[in-house]
């Protein structure tokens, strides 16, 4: 898996940060993953293959073919079609924070990783 999330990124022309970014996931994260010192969670694994327009069967087992055989649209995706409740509440609510409070919450976030 580790390679088909590599080779999918290098695709788009995307570095590690950039589709961290776009996961809301850590540089570090995509690097373990692309590595095969951790696998993406569950939930994910879906992302991933939406942010990367591939098919997710192809993306977690290597069968079938990289892209989905269905008609898709090649937009960039939104936020709206795969973020989950809590995180668009998370999203919400850190908006409304002022600078100094928004650093201090990462600050605390990042310290439970």
């Amino acid at each position: 898996m580790e390679e088909r999330i590599k080779e999918a990124r290098k695709t788009l022309g995307w570095s590690q940060a950039d589709l961290a970014r776009r996961m809301f996931v850590t540089q570090p994260s995509v690097a373990d993953w692309e590595s095969g010192r951790k696998a993406p969670h569950m939930k994910n694994m879906a992302r991933l293959a939406i942010m990367l327009g591939v098919s997710f069967e192809w993306l977690s087992t290597g069968r079938g073919e990289m892209h989905p055989s269905t008609t898709f649209s090649l937009r960039e995706p939104s936020t709206d079609d795969w973020i989950l409740p809590e995180e668009r509440r998370l999203l919400s609510t850190y908006s409304r924070l002022k600078p100094q409070q928004r650093t201090a919450l990462l600050g605390f976030l990042e310290s439970l990783e």
